[in-house]
């Protein structure tokens, strides 16, 4: 039986198991032919353990994610050509874990605060 408590404290948690799962799955290319690659392929032949990596990532701040997941991906290389994005590759793959990564998804109150402010300054120019 898993203890909650423990779990809890650890972060674990069952959604946080499916976005790993999903993260995994997500498809970065494919090679020969077309054959895909995917993050776990991907995280493996970086000589990272794919489970407990896309755990990590599920649990450390987005941004954070992103960031270390990036470096990786640009040190990936599929048919010997590296990424061309590594940061919008971490960027797709994160949010298809589920995992907020645009600082709009992390902060939405930003978002309705800068609409607000534009609205005020709108009723607050001379006509």
């Amino acid at each position: 039986m898993i203890n909650p408590v423990i779990t809890a404290a650890a972060g674990w948690s069952e959604a946080v198991e499916e976005r790993a799962k999903r993260f995994l799955d997500y498809s970065v290319g494919t090679e020969g032919p077309g054959v895909p690659v995917t993050v776990a392929t991907l995280l493996a032949r970086c000589q990272y353990d794919p489970v407990a990596s896309a755990r990590f990532l599920m649990l450390v701040p987005p941004l954070t994610a992103q960031r270390e997941f990036a470096k990786t991906v640009a040190g990936f290389r599929i048919d010997g050509e590296p990424c061309p994005d590594p940061a919008a590759v971490a960027r797709a793959a994160l949010a298809h874990a589920g995992r907020a990564v645009a600082m709009a998804d992390i902060h939405p109150e930003r978002r309705l605060l800068a609409g607000a402010v534009c609205f005020l300054l709108r009723l607050a120019r001379p006509r």
